[in-house]
């Protein structure tokens, strides 16, 4: 992975906050599109109106955590009375059992997904939801092997609650979840016969990255986070697995408990820098942040015991995350480009798992099922001819909703019922069109263009737009409407 070479600007000046001057209507459409999915029209204004730090705070203000559904604790209460409903039946009745579970269980997945989707793209929750992926890119477990969709509702849950703490505290709560029980082998860390999974994740992935420790530091560690369970969804602790004798830990030595590892490790001096390097990633640039700015906010970070809220507040609010060479510069991820899509065109997510989940996967990304983990590595490597072609797929589905005989009777009744609920803007409508149908070719296109793209087109790109336009002014809705197809299916969309 390439370096940066950040010019014009120092280290020392990287963390400072924006120049009143320096705000202006192009860096209020670069935060709200790194900082959530899109630029809508009314938190623009606001965000004009009161300024970078009030428009910070709105961003997260009122945001709130995917509720679970009656039918995700339905599922939930069959897996914990699972074992006891199959104690006396037959082997085969066993396994209709179980596979019905297994039924029920995908089904689950699926609801998660679909309910994250809908309540990411609602916009007081984007900005949350976005930090949330955030933390789940660098605190992975995946479905695949966690299986248990309650476990992983609950997981997403717990990264939330504690997204705002200070790091240490988001650590301990993630040792103690036991989707991460699971998914690290806590459950057979045992005394006299310790699993180094976790210890060694801990350190190489979560707080210092790769080459922080030593193989006898990870040995140590994974001795003081033995007894760590999980009984049927809830965490506990077995004393009697526990090994609570001496151990050396980077250099140093005591009774040390799992919370103390997380402590210890926070001490290193890469911890400083770790997490800063991946927010980087994650909201600037594929390509590595130089370490000399790295360590000027880690420095001032450590300071405020790992404070995850002032670390949040300083990044959005730095002269680096406005900096020219941050603008137009990343790729957007699979969610990035589908809620992004849907608030651009101010509409509902459709409650059609069997198009919205297979759609995602052939863009590179599923939630909660990162490849391993390291999670999603992204950058160029979501584009590739496939990738691109399900992204194009995916905008022309927004325009053109699927024939009803297309539907089962679920899909149709589960259209109905969000209807019901407010929730039926699920594919661009003539109305929305007519909007932009009426107004002059040169302005249509601006409009379009300064709203969903964060680099502008080419001359040439816009002339033969604008001579299209102007071409098919008697049938303006259908030529707007294949504009904006055009548009967003665009390179330049592919891009925040």
């Amino acid at each position: 992975m390439k370096t940066h070479v950040i010019r014009t600007l120092e280290p020392a000046q990287a963390w400072l906050s924006l120049k009143k001057s320096d705000w202006n209507e192009g860096a209020a459409r670069h935060l709200l599109r790194r900082i959530g999915f899109s630029v809508r029209p009314d938190a623009l204004k606001i965000a004009l109106e009161e300024g970078l730090g009030p428009a910070i705070r709105q961003a997260f203000a009122g945001a709130r955590v995917m509720k679970p559904t009656e039918s995700l604790l339905e599922v939930a209460e069959g897996y914990r009375n699972l074992r006891q409903r199959q104690k006396d039946l037959p082997e085969k009745e066993r396994r209709k059992l179980r596979q019905a579970m297994n039924r029920k269980r995908r089904a689950s997945m699926e609801e998660i997904t679909i309910n994250w989707l809908k309540n990411a793209s609602e916009a007081q929750n984007s900005a949350f939801e976005k930090w949330g992926l955030f933390w789940e890119n660098l605190f992975v477990v995946t479905a695949q092997k966690v299986k248990t969709p309650v476990m992983l509702y609950q997981y997403q849950t717990t990264l939330r609650r504690h997204s705002f703490k200070t790091l240490a505290e988001l650590a301990k709560a993630v040792s103690r979840d036991p989707a991460m029980v699971l998914f690290l082998d806590l459950q057979q860390n045992k005394k006299g016969s310790p699993n180094e999974n976790f210890a060694r994740e801990l350190f190489e992935l979560f707080l210092l990255g790769e080459g922080n420790n030593t193989e006898k530091d990870i040995t140590e560690a994974a001795r003081a986070f033995t007894g760590y369970r999980q009984v049927n969804g809830q965490f506990r602790f077995i004393p009697n697995q526990h090994d609570d004798t001496r151990k050396t830990v980077f250099g140093k030595t005591g009774n040390w408990t799992g919370d103390d590892i997380v402590d210890l490790a926070l001490q290193e001096p890469a911890a400083r820098t770790f997490i800063p390097r991946e927010l980087c990633k994650h909201y600037l640039s594929d390509q590595i942040i130089p370490d000399e700015y790295l360590q000027t906010l880690g420095d001032v970070w450590a300071e405020r015991n790992f404070n995850l809220t002032w670390l949040a507040s300083t990044f959005f609010s730095s002269r680096l995350f406005f900096h020219p060479q941050f603008r137009g510069n990343k790729i957007k991820s699979p969610f990035e480009f589908l809620i992004g899509l849907l608030q651009d065109l101010d509409l509902d997510l459709a409650p059609l798992p069997r198009r919205v989940i297979p759609a995602l996967g052939g863009m590179g990304q599923n939630y909660l099922n990162p490849p391993n983990v390291r999670g999603w590595v992204g950058g160029k490597l979501w584009i590739n001819s496939a990738t691109i072609i399900q992204r194009r797929l995916m905008v022309e589905g927004l325009f053109n909703p699927p024939p009803s005989k297309n539907l089962n009777s679920d899909e149709v009744m589960a259209l109905d019922q969000a209807r019901e609920t407010g929730q039926g803007r699920f594919f661009v409508t003539r109305r929305q069109g007519e909007t932009w149908a009426g107004l002059p070719p040169e302005e249509r296109l601006e409009r379009m263009e300064k709203q969903w793209l964060a680099n502008p087109l080419e001359e040439g790109e816009r002339k033969s737009l604008i001579q299209f336009l102007r071409d098919n002014q008697s049938s303006p809705l259908p030529a707007t409407r294949a504009v904006a197809i055009t548009l967003l299916q665009s390179p330049q969309y592919q891009l925040v």
